[in-house]
C-alpha cells in the first residue's frame, strides 16, 4: 500500500537572487491533522534546507502570529492550519518579504 502524500506548493523568493517570486512545489507524506507548519517542517529537514519560514518552539499555540501566511489565497497560521490535501503557502500580501514566507510588516 502507497504512501499517502499531498503537494506543497510555496510561493520561493530571494530578493539577493532572484528577479521574481516562483511557486515549487514538494510532495510530503499525509498524516491526518498536521498543519501546514508540520508539512513545512518536513520540507525544510528532508527535502529543501534552504527553504526559509518562521518557526519556533512556542509554534503551534497560535499565540505570535508569526507564521502568518496565505493559505490557498485564505490569510491563516501556518500552525494552526490543519491540511486536508493539497496546498498552496504565500506570505501575507503587503509585507516586504525577505527571503521565501519570512517577512517585515
Amino acid at each position: 500500500m502507497s504512501e499517502k502524500t499531498v503537494t506543497v506548493k510555496v510561493l520561493r523568493f530571494d530578493p539577493a537572487k532572484d528577479k521574481e517570486p516562483y511557486y515549487q512545489s514538494y510532495r510530503v507524506p499525509f498524516t491526518g491533522g498536521m498543519s501546514a507548519m508540520t508539512a513545512l517542517d518536513y520540507i525544510y529537514q528532508n527535502l529543501d534546507g534552504s527553504l526559509s519560514y518562521y518557526d519556533h518552539a512556542a509554534c503551534s499555540l497560535g499565540i505570535c502570529a508569526r507564521c502568518t501566511g496565505k493559505i490557498n489565497g485564505k490569510p491563516g497560521l501556518f500552525c494552526q492550519t490543519p491540511l486536508d490535501g493539497d496546498v498552496t503557502l504565500e506570505p501575507p500580501g503587503k509585507s516586504k518579504v525577505l527571503k521565501d514566507l519570512v517577512f517585515t510588516r
